[in-house]
């Protein structure tokens, strides 16, 4: 699945007209993850510097270029009603935790399902 970047937002939620340091007008981005929180869908993606690695943005940030879904991916309700589809490795708990501490096993299947994403949709 791609979406490309159609508005921005501040931290808090609000248009804003400037650039982003994290996303681009008119960018596509491949979704790495769709989260259903509460009364708000958020995207997964990595922005335009990889090396701030994978971000949550507002849906409504963006507009679906490609509505493909990678067969790698599951549908989950957590605790907090949240609904979350993403790759099935990513759902074991703590996963995310690991990667942001840099946890070698836990990136490698972060770049394993990410390289699947996106030959998905190339």
């Amino acid at each position: 699945m791609k979406v490309r970047c159609i508005q921005l937002f501040d931290s808090a939620g609000k248009p804003r007209l400037q650039k982003d340091s994290w996303v681009t007008l008119g960018k596509t981005y491949h979704v790495l993850e769709i989260v259903q929180d509460q009364s708000r869908w958020l995207l997964r993606l990595i922005g335009d510097n990889e090396l701030n690695g994978p971000a949550v943005f507002r849906l409504e940030q963006f507009e679906i270029v490609t509505p493909n879904i990678p067969s790698s991916w599951i549908v989950t309700r957590d605790k907090d009603d949240s609904i979350k589809l993403r790759p099935e490795r990513w759902n074991q708990p703590g996963f995310w935790e690991r990667y942001y501490d840099k946890d070698p096993e836990a990136i490698r299947i972060f770049e394993e399902e990410r390289r699947k994403i996106i030959e998905n949709d190339p």
